[in-house]
């Protein structure tokens, strides 16, 4: 089987030739990824290449075409090396301030301040112009090219309501709101929702057939930060209508959720994605994956198992024996892809790191055979 192949089989419920194994977010096959670029990258990502099975990471954008509406300005400057930027949108009620900040070695956006700090803000950010406009599939149709029918499969990231609600308040403040004013952020979901709807319909109008769509921000409302019936209200409520929808238009719903899932594994279920990911283990998360295959069985694909923190800091043999024991656990009966639960995100890449990527990769072709 070719790796196309192989993942499709993983998705179907079949069994493939092996367990197919994913770098996650290092993406072998986009030359324009700031990974190939990166000259201390450049070994690992030629292994993954070889060896691999790509998800290949891009987005289909659907522009807000009335984003010029909003009276919006930009500040930028430097406090030592951090890049700084404040964003302030004005609205009739309110002034909505962001402050972010990134440094040149790490690959990552770091938020400082939020734009809605109370409920009156809420409003006022739910109010600002929106209208979608037709979706952009550049990157999306690049990747298949890419990916040349045998590499691998497309993965389009999509953010479900609570993701975007979450991360424009600062998350304790969140949490808070979310246990004292449930009836507030309960209707400011519902808004949000028929804006996702409308989008995710523009995008499965694309060149979706085979594409997984990952579904972002479930991990905002599992234990310990939210209780399982605001799971219920502010997750399963919203993304089951969202896998079905991705589910019809021929294309694989995964539902991606960090952290302690033990306590809502039944509302996955009753969700039905095809996938799940990153399948964190104790003590991070709750449920270990022969805890998953026995709650979902072989109806949802697991893809994960083996914490990021283990390839940046254990040495080769713990990581050796860690694939094995997840690859043990979790290629019964088909439907799982090991692979780690994020990726580095630090320049330049450590050699530790490095090392122990190529020994999971080698151990997982060495004991993925069915």
């Amino acid at each position: 089987m070719n790796s196309t192949e192989r993942l499709l089989a993983c998705l179907r419920g079949e069994i493939p030739d092996r367990v197919p194994v994913s770098t996650y977010e290092l993406v072998g096959w986009n030359a324009d990824a700031w990974e190939n670029k990166h000259r201390s990258y450049r070994r690992l990502m030629d292994v993954i290449r070889e060896k691999t099975d790509c998800l290949y990471m891009c987005g289909v954008s659907v522009p807000n075409v009335r984003a010029q509406e909003q009276l919006v300005t930009h500040d930028h400057w430097d406090e030592g090396d951090q890049h700084v930027t404040r964003t302030i949108a004005r609205t009739p009620t309110r002034v909505l301030t962001t402050v972010t900040s990134h440094a040149a070695d790490v690959m990552t956006t770091w938020k400082r301040e939020h734009p809605v700090k109370d409920l009156e803000d809420l409003a006022a950010y739910l109010d600002l112009p929106w209208e979608p406009g037709q979706p952009d599939f550049k990157d999306l149709n690049k990747a298949w090219r890419d990916l040349d029918g045998t590499r691998g499969l497309p993965l389009v990231s999509i953010g479900d309501p609570i993701c975007e609600l979450a991360e424009a308040f600062e998350f304790g403040n969140f949490t808070v709101h979310a246990v004292t004013e449930t009836k507030a952020l309960s209707a400011a979901l519902d808004r949000l929702h028929e804006r996702r709807v409308e989008e995710l319909r523009r995008i499965l109008t694309g060149p979706v057939r085979n594409v997984v769509f990952r579904i972002c921000g479930p991990e905002y409302a599992t234990p310990p930060y939210l209780r399982p019936d605001l799971f219920r209200l502010f997750v399963t409520k919203y993304d089951t209508e969202y896998i079905r929808m991705i589910q019809a238009a021929g294309a694989f719903a995964r539902l991606h959720c960090h952290g302690k899932i033990g306590r809502v594994v039944d509302q996955i279920a009753e969700m039905a994605p095809d996938a799940l990911d990153p399948l964190e283990p104790p003590p991070d998360g709750d449920i270990d994956i022969a805890g998953l295959k026995k709650a979902l069985g072989t109806r949802v694909c697991l893809m994960g198992g083996l914490e990021l923190k283990h390839l940046e800091a254990e040495d080769a043999g713990f990581v050796a024996d860690l694939v094995r024991k997840t690859m043990a656990a979790g290629s019964p009966g088909g439907r799982f892809v090991i692979m780690p639960t994020a990726a580095p995100i630090n320049l330049p890449l450590a050699r530790r790191t490095q090392r122990n990527y190529s020994r999971f990769i080698e151990t997982a072709l060495a004991t993925g055979g069915y």
